[in-house]
């Protein structure tokens, strides 16, 4: 009896190390995977809140005229560093305009990068406002998901009423 229960206990014992090999690369797949929808949703959120401080930055701290594009640029970039984003740049090509959509080649950073977009044309009417945009440009690492996304540009537009 004793024999009989080692014996199958024996042959059964190489059948979860196949189950194993068999099963680890999909649930492996799925874990990255879905790490990269939680990062796509990540970005996607400090986009937005990057083009919203960005706007509330260009409304309410300075009197007359208003900060800057460059002071407004300058306060994005240090809080963008401390959100992981790569770079964050006034693109010189492209002017202040809002980005079209479906965005041209000159509103679309390379991967990992964002473009910041200051309009102010807003100034002509009243009451004055300022718009914000963001572009950041996504591309999920893993390549079963970057098949599903392809390329993702997030943007982010924001608009405040100036306080001057």
């Amino acid at each position: 009896m004793l024999t009989n229960i080692c014996r199958l206990v024996r042959q059964r014992s190489g059948q979860s190390a196949v189950e194993f090999a068999l099963l680890a690369p999909v649930f492996f797949l799925l874990l990255v995977g879905t790490m990269d929808f939680g990062r796509a949703g990540f970005y996607y959120v400090v986009t937005s809140d990057l083009a919203r401080t960005a706007a509330r930055v260009g409304a309410a701290y300075d009197t007359g005229t208003g900060p800057l594009d460059a002071t407004i640029t300058s306060v994005l970039q240090q809080q963008a560093k401390a959100m992981t984003f790569s770079s964050l740049t006034q693109p010189a090509a492209c002017g202040a305009s809002t980005p079209p959509n479906p965005l041209t080649s000159c509103y679309q950073p390379t991967t990992g990068n964002g473009f910041i977009f200051v309009d102010r044309s807003g100034f002509a009417s009243f009451p004055k406002y300022i718009k914000v945009s963001i572009v950041y440009h996504f591309e999920a690492t893993t390549p079963m998901v970057r098949a599903l996304m392809s390329t993702n540009y997030f943007v982010a537009t924001a608009t405040m009423v100036t306080e001057y």
